[in-house]
């Protein structure tokens, strides 16, 4: 159950998913997106909206709780899905770096994509 997890991260888990989200994002603004862990990013960045949701004692099934539940999941999934295989240490070799960077160049991906979903949740 996602709020079982969420409240058993620790001050310092939420600050240290903090730290990492910043960091992307100060990284996706100085234009270093190729340097960023995207999966990481987003495991931080649902980790941090479940402690938003549990200590803001939000409800899941209406108001802002329930878009907040929803990029909550979309988060993990996106982690779960660009989680770096660790059976092949060749597969993070020159073809990877390369996708990430057309990815970057093609405006896909990163921080700034989070933002925009985030404002579309909001209705901003």
């Amino acid at each position: 159950m996602a709020s079982e997890r969420d409240t058993k991260k620790g001050t310092s888990e939420l600050l240290s998913s903090a730290k990492l989200v910043a960091d992307a994002a100060k990284s996706t603004f100085n234009k270093e997106s190729d340097k960023v862990d995207k999966g990481k990013v987003a495991g931080a960045g649902a980790d941090l909206l479940g402690a938003a949701q549990h200590y803001g004692k939000l409800d899941k099934d209406k108001g802002v709780g329930q878009y907040v539940e929803k990029a909550e999941t979309y988060l993990h999934q996106y982690q779960t899905s660009h989680l770096a295989p660790t059976t092949n240490p060749d597969s993070h070799g020159a073809g990877a770096a390369a996708k990430d960077s057309e990815t970057a160049a093609a405006g896909g991906g990163g921080v700034g994509d989070y933002m925009k979903m985030a404002q579309g949740f909001l209705g901003k």
